[in-house]
């Protein structure tokens, strides 16, 4: 995967998971995570990387360990976990704020059967949107899966092993979920949003078009989900004419973290550079996560000119997201750590005395 030939523009990746935080929490995989991301930044590279977790502040102590490497993405449930979180919003995001988080998320509705579901657009988070828009906090915001995923026949193996089917129970359909996202951007017209994976419309260039002309406040991340790269490559031109035309829209993300070693992540940053910055034809790296399908069929990279690229790649996340990340107040982030349950984190932070 030779990367020489690369952009030196700024690259900040704003959608990236703590992989090794997903299961167990101590300060010694703290540790590691960082060193691990550290490592990747380095050698991608990348300029900067928005984090986030499920819950407590490991992103925080990142932040602070590492001074200006990282964004942190504060906490918000997902449309399946709504019911055992309830906090006052508006007090709820200032603390976010206070604590030195620039934004919130990724959350949304990756979907849940309808028993467990709260839509978007209901009265629980009404006063997560409200509030985020009159603060001007950004939000990284997942709506819904693969449109084959509702299909057994269509659904890849590495998915449905994941449990990411949703043809078997009572599931929202995909319109539904893209209706609700709809109904809040229209009732927050200054919500600075930045919707995952292109919505999954990557089949639907036409209607993307149209949501991004009906929403003017909302983003998308290119993020794979590879059938987003393949996809666009079978229409290259129409794309082409959509990235240049909507460059102040789109952001680079990659989902490190569904990535869970060295090599994986580079594969990831290594898809995308190759497909925004050359015309090439290419395949699915063999470093790549099993997450990313090879197809038969090449991907065909849109060699974006240099404005859009310096949009796509950093310009567009710091316009939302601020030019440097908030700073870190540790004092009140260890005493929220605490409060939270979240031993790991606090004594991370304390480390950094």
């Amino acid at each position: 995967m030779e990367t020489s030939g690369f952009s030196d523009a700024k690259v900040i990746d704003c959608h990236a998971h703590l992989w090794m935080l997903r299961n167990h929490v101590d300060d010694e995989s703290l540790r590691r995570q960082g060193e691990s991301l550290i490592e990747v930044v380095r050698d991608a590279p990348l300029s900067q990387v928005y984090v986030f977790g499920r819950g407590g502040n490991p992103a925080l102590y990142l932040k602070a360990r590492y001074p200006g490497k990282f964004y942190a993405g504060g906490y918000a449930p997902w449309t399946g976990d709504a019911s055992g979180f309830k906090v006052d919003w508006p007090s709820y995001i200032g603390s976010l704020i206070d604590l030195g988080y620039d934004g919130v998320g990724e959350m949304g509705s990756k979907p849940v059967t309808r028993d467990k579901h709260t839509p978007l657009d209901s009265k629980y988070y009404e006063g997560l949107w409200e509030s985020c828009e009159s603060e001007k906090f950004p939000v990284l915001c997942h709506v819904g899966d693969v449109e084959d995923f509702w299909h057994q026949e269509l659904t890849p193996e590495w998915a449905k092993v994941r449990g990411w089917g949703y043809w078997k129970d009572d599931y929202p359909a995909m319109e539904e979920l893209w209706a609700e996202i709809e109904n809040v951007l229209t009732a927050h017209p200054r919500l600075r949003i930045v919707l995952c994976h292109l919505l999954f419309m990557s089949p639907h260039m036409e209607r993307l078009e149209e949501f991004l002309h009906d929403h003017r406040n909302a983003h998308l991340d290119l993020t794979p989900g590879i059938e987003l790269l393949y996809n666009i490559s079978r229409r290259r031109e129409d794309w082409r004419r959509f990235f240049i035309e909507h460059k102040d829209r789109i952001l680079l993300g990659t989902d490190i973290g569904m990535s869970t070693t060295r090599p994986q992540h580079l594969a990831r940053i290594w898809l995308l550079r190759k497909f925004i910055e050359t015309g090439e034809e290419y395949h699915t790296p063999e470093e790549a996560d099993d997450a990313l399908t090879r197809y038969d069929e090449p991907f065909i990279g849109l060699s974006l000119p240099t404005s859009s690229i310096e949009k796509i790649y950093s310009g567009n996340f710091m316009r939302l997201w601020g030019k440097k990340p908030r700073p870190v107040n540790v004092d009140a982030a260890i005493a929220a750590s605490e409060k939270q349950g979240d031993a790991s984190a606090a004594k991370a932070l304390r480390s950094l005395d």
